[in-house]
């Protein structure tokens, strides 16, 4: 006798026997995600620097302006 879902030893396997190759059809596996290149770190580093240079000359050229607005300002009567 066999309780719940117990399985019976003594009976034949349910499973059939294929005979040859794998017939049991596509398995869902999860294909590998394609690798995706990273910048070498000297690459990031000369980026990121570069973005602060640019973000300084940025600044220096505002505070050029209102200099010469200041001086504008100044001179005239």
């Amino acid at each position: 006798m066999t309780s719940g879902n117990r399985q019976r030893r003594d009976g034949s396997s349910k499973r059939v026997q294929l005979t040859s190759g794998d017939h049991s059809g596509p398995k869902k596996k999860k294909g590998k995600r394609p690798r995706v290149a990273q910048p070498d770190r000297a690459q990031r580093k000369a980026a990121a620097s570069r973005a602060w240079k640019e973000l300084f000359d940025r600044f220096g050229e505002v505070k050029q302006r209102e200099q010469a607005r200041q001086r504008s300002k100044d001179s005239t009567p």
